[in-house]
C-alpha cells in the first residue's frame, strides 16, 4: 500500500522538482544573435564567446522575461545603446575583432550586466555604481569561465584557451592602481574622499575598477546575489537622489531574500541604508 501511494504520488513530485529547476535558472531566457561583419571571426565561435559569459551570471537568477541581445561590432568602444532594435532587441556593441576571446568575454559580460540591470537614461549621479557592478561581473564571468573552460569549453580545442582567461583578469586587477589606495585606506573612506567625483564621472574605469575588486569577493562568495541587480534600476532615478537613497530603492524594490546581501554592499561603503537616511 505504501508503495502504491508513493508511485501515485510521484509525477506531481517531479513536477514541482522541475518546476523549482526552471525558475532557478534563466540562461534559456536570453537569445544572443550576432552580425559578424567586422570581425574578421567566426559567428558561431562570437556566439559561443558571448554565450558561456552571460550563463555565469543568468544561472543564478530565476524568472527573467525573454531578452534578446543584439551583437555587433562598434566603432566607439563597447556600449549598449539607449535605443532598442525593431523588435526590442538590446543592441550590444564591442569593440574587438579576430580571435581575443577574452576582450569578447570581457567587454559583452560587461554590457549584458546593464542590460539585466535594467540600465535607464535617467539621473546619472549614481551611474558609477552600476559601472562598478559591471565591472564585478566582467571580471566574475571570466574566472568563471578560465575554471569552467577546463573540462566544458565551448568547443574541445578551446580548453588548452582557459588559463588565458585568467591571465587576462589578474593583469586587469594588476593596473588597477586605486585598489592600493583602498587597501591603505579603506573603501568607506575611499568612496567619502572620491563621491563628488564620481557623481559625475560616472564612467572612471580607474575608479570603478578599483572597487570591483572590493566586491568581487562578496559576488564570489554568494553568486546566488546576481539575481538582485535586476533590481538595481527598478524605478526612475529622480534628480539629486544620493547613494545611500538609491541603495535603499535597490533593496526595498528586490525580493527579501537578497535584502541582507544588498546592506552588506552597503557596508562596504561604510553605509547603514536605514541611518544614512534619516
Amino acid at each position: 500500500m505504501r508503495n502504491l501511494r508513493t508511485s501515485r504520488f510521484l509525477p506531481a513530485a517531479i513536477l514541482v522538482f522541475l518546476q523549482l529547476g526552471s525558475q532557478a535558472d534563466s540562461r534559456k531566457s536570453l537569445t544572443i544573435q550576432v552580425n559578424a561583419e567586422g570581425f574578421n571571426a567566426s559567428k558561431a565561435d562570437i556566439h559561443a564567446v558571448c554565450r558561456s559569459a552571460a550563463d555565469q551570471l543568468l544561472r543564478h537568477m530565476s524568472g527573467l522575461e525573454k531578452t534578446t541581445a543584439d551583437v555587433s561590432r562598434g566603432t566607439n568602444g563597447p556600449i549598449v545603446l539607449f535605443r532598442r532594435g525593431k523588435k526590442g532587441e538590446h543592441l550590444i556593441r564591442l569593440a574587438t575583432e579576430k580571435l581575443y576571446w577574452a576582450q569578447y568575454a570581457y567587454q559583452f559580460s560587461h554590457e549584458i550586466c546593464h542590460v539585466l540591470c535594467g540600465y535607464d537614461k535617467d539621473f546619472r549621479g549614481n551611474l558609477w555604481f552600476e559601472e562598478t557592478i559591471c565591472e564585478v561581473a566582467s571580471l566574475y564571468c571570466m574566472r568563471r569561465m578560465s575554471v569552467e573552460w577546463r573540462t566544458n569549453a565551448p568547443y574541445e580545442n578551446w580548453r588548452s584557451y582557459a588559463p588565458l582567461l585568467r591571465d587576462y583578469t589578474d593583469e586587469i586587477e594588476r593596473t588597477r592602481h586605486d585598489y592600493l589606495e583602498i587597501m591603505r585606506t579603506g573603501m568607506p573612506a575611499y568612496y567619502q574622499k572620491h563621491a563628488r567625483h564620481l557623481s559625475s564621472n560616472g564612467t572612471d574605469r580607474e575608479k570603478n575598477g578599483a572597487m570591483a575588486l572590493v566586491l568581487l569577493a562578496a559576488f564570489e562568495r554568494q553568486p546566488q546575489h546576481w539575481n538582485a541587480i535586476r533590481w538595481l534600476n527598478s524605478s526612475p532615478s529622480p534628480k539629486g537622489e544620493t547613494f545611500p537613497q538609491y541603495l535603499l530603492k535597490w533593496q526595498r524594490a528586490a525580493p527579501p531574500k537578497h535584502s541582507a546581501f544588498i546592506s552588506s554592499i552597503a557596508s562596504l561603503y561604510g553605509l547603514s541604508l536605514e541611518e544614512d537616511l534619516k
